[in-house]
């Protein structure tokens, strides 16, 4: 039995599709999805959303629907808050933003990204 918990690849051969994470309870979940006739984008925003990004971060995508040529980028990466103006902050001596504590926190754009893929 493989150790999870050391690095390595396993090799993998399959037929209809296949799913690849860094944990196996995510790659079944994806496999699942397949199973049950979803497609590609299902398996992946199922495969990412309990472990990799989760609901309350950010996510990106690459998608080329039926394997054409045409390839559309998915951008969920967090927006600022609605009253995150600029004059909202310097009327508060705010004057830049730190790396760190609540002003440098956007708002999750994962779960519209998935939606939307």
């Amino acid at each position: 039995m493989r150790d999870f918990q050391s690095p390595g690849r396993s090799t993998v051969h399959a037929l209809n599709g296949m799913a690849a994470t860094s944990h196996p309870m995510a790659t079944l979940a994806a496999i699942d999805i397949l199973r049950a006739g979803g497609t590609a984008a299902d398996a992946a925003v199922a495969a990412a959303a309990p472990q990799s990004t989760g609901i309350g971060g950010d996510a990106f995508a690459l998608y080329s629907a039926y394997g054409g040529d045409q390839i559309v980028a998915y951008n969920g990466s967090g927006s600022a808050p609605m009253k995150a103006s600029a004059d909202w902050y310097l009327e508060r001596g705010i004057k830049a933003i730190p790396l760190t504590g609540p002003h440098s926190v956007t708002v999750p754009g994962a779960v519209d990204m998935w939606a939307r893929l």
